[in-house]
């Protein structure tokens, strides 16, 4: 492989690895609130079509962030070909901050490890699903932001 080659691989890697993640206001909410659903969500998340192998989740309520490691399996079924097992390793950290402007709870998901930007924002809604949940909220309240590739 020569330099420019090189150059070009990592430059692309640290753009697909950087802090891909989303963003969410939880408006009418109070912070307390916002902070146990990110904890709940974390500690029992709920997926339709994946197995829970691991869930390692380490709640950091002085910097209010929760650090969550998952391993994830499945077998993928199509009619046209034969089963396929997967799976995914998760790491990421969700933090509680304040959205200035909305005077608001808003809650960053971020991944902390090489990832499809897509499959992040995959991850974190599913995961903003579950808050939302542990809220006793209706799906599609609160409000998301753009995807955010880089922080």
């Amino acid at each position: 492989m020569n330099r420019l080659q090189t150059v070009l691989l990592l430059g692309t890697t640290f753009l697909a690895a950087g802090c891909a993640g989303r963003t969410r206001t939880f408006d009418g909410y109070s912070d307390a609130q916002v902070w146990s659903a990110m904890v709940a969500s974390a500690k029992a998340p709920r997926y339709e079509d994946w197995r829970v192998l691991e869930n390692e989740v380490h709640a950091d309520e002085a910097t209010r962030t929760v650090h969550i490691f998952r391993v994830l399996k499945r077998t993928y079924v199509t009619p046209t070909a034969p089963p396929l097992e997967q799976s995914r390793e998760w790491r990421f950290d969700v933090s509680l901050r304040t959205d200035e402007a909305a005077n608001a709870p808003l809650v960053d998901f971020t991944a902390r490890q090489f990832a499809v930007a897509s499959h992040v924002w995959s991850e974190a809604d599913r995961y903003f699903v579950d808050m939302q949940y542990a809220l006793k909220a209706p799906a599609g309240t609160g409000e998301a932001s753009e995807p955010s590739e880089s922080k």
